[in-house]
């Protein structure tokens, strides 16, 4: 989790908004808010806080963290979409907030609804980045419904499906339908139990032996019929939630089919005589890899995966060397390999600048962090890279 500045978040909030933020807490309503009306002023409100009883500060704290993550440029898109879908009448005045982050507070405060919505779906549209995501388009199937008879027999289902794990007779599903008509079921289930050190409300540390809970995440989209699962597993795992999916919520027996190919090509870098070439020369002045996972593609090893991290200024050849060194060890070739991870750094050319902008990229075969880029320019640099080695299938 980043670090968190109490004191430099509060100054980077309108006072306006910090007011009417903190004025909801009966405790700060006696402040002297005229010696707070300007922006970097923010001694009095900090002391103010810092005397709050702790369970008061905690909700704070994860409030404006919350706040904080809201703030990338793709994180607001989703923000703006659900606030045109609630409150359309509001999104002018909103365009208006000068700040990124008091775009997030000052919807917070007017658009709770949208609020709300809008952070389940960042959190949603971040789980499909990890490795466990797959698509599926639409198949024929019977009329899908998400009432509370379906979600049941959906919950059941998944509860039958990990009964061999021992992991209890509950199952609960969230669902939520996007402004743009994507139902989101949020599914979860008991996870091993773990202990964790935590603090009591007395302020005494102790250790809790408490049974977490792991998710499970369907989208569903009615008018395409496309069909997305996160979950742990392979793809065998992935077609029987799938085939769940279907029976409960359709009330259909589908036929297995494979996911959509991945977005990202990535098994090609390792062929012979490979180089990250072919980019606006203009616009980039170096490329490096700082970070290479690859993992056999062949039946009988007990090795997962090599992972080489990269001294900075080491070419991409030399690279190539390292490896095939290192698989002579374990009598495999680059042809049994398959790339699951790589980080790409890209220098852009400094056009008069002291210091040249970096884009470092994180590419798996379903995921890549270009967009929460905030930089368009830079997003434009990045994707134009993607398209000239062949990695991006756009």
């Amino acid at each position: 989790m980043a670090a968190f500045n109490l004191k430099k978040t509060l100054k980077q909030i309108d006072p306006d908004l910090r007011q009417a933020l903190f004025l909801r807490y009966p405790e700060l309503a006696s402040l002297d808010w005229l010696q707070l009306k300007k922006k970097r002023q923010v001694d009095l409100l900090f002391n103010a806080l810092v005397a709050l009883p702790n369970n008061q500060k905690r909700d704070i704290q994860f409030l404006l963290r919350t706040f904080l993550s809201m703030t990338p440029a793709c994180h607001l898109k989703v923000l703006l979409e659900e606030l045109r879908g609630h409150s359309p009448e509001l999104v002018n005045t909103w365009s208006k907030q000068e700040s990124r982050i008091d775009k997030v507070v000052w919807t917070y405060l007017q658009a709770r609804a949208a609020f709300r919505e809008a952070v389940i779906f960042v959190r949603a549209d971040d789980l499909a980045k990890s490795m466990y995501w797959r698509k599926w388009q639409g198949v024929d199937c019977g009329q899908f419904s998400a009432d509370e008879d379906r979600i049941r027999a959906l919950s059941q289902s998944l509860i039958d499906h990990h009964s061999g794990e021992f992991r209890g007779d509950v199952c609960e599903i969230h669902p939520y339908t996007r402004k743009n008509g994507a139902v989101y079921l949020f599914a979860y289930l008991p996870n091993w139990p773990e202990n964790f050190m935590v603090f009591n409300r007395e302020g005494e540390l102790e250790s809790l032996n408490l049974p977490t809970a792991f998710s499970i995440l369907y989208v569903f989209t009615p008018k395409t019929g496309s069909l997305e699962i996160i979950a742990s597993g392979g793809q065998s795992a992935q077609l029987e939630l799938r085939r769940r999916f279907y029976q409960a919520m359709t009330q259909t027996e589908v036929e297995d089919l494979d996911p959509e190919r991945p977005t990202y090509s990535l098994d090609h870098l390792l062929e012979e005589g490979f180089d990250f070439t072919g980019q606006d020369s203009a616009k980039v002045e170096r490329v490096e890899v700082s970070r290479l996972l690859v993992y056999p593609r062949v039946e009988g090893f007990n090795i997962e995966g090599l992972q080489l991290r990269i001294r900075k200024g080491t070419t991409w050849n030399k690279i190539i060397e390292k490896l095939d060194h290192m698989l002579t060890a374990i009598d495999l070739s680059r042809a049994q390999l398959t790339v699951e991870e790589i980080w790409i750094r890209i220098q852009c050319s400094r056009n008069g600048e002291k210091r040249p902008r970096m884009i470092n990229l994180k590419v798996t075969p379903r995921a890549c962090n270009l967009k929460s880029i905030d930089d368009d320019d830079l997003q434009e640099i990045g994707l134009n890279c993607l398209e000239a080695w062949k990695i991006s299938h756009d």
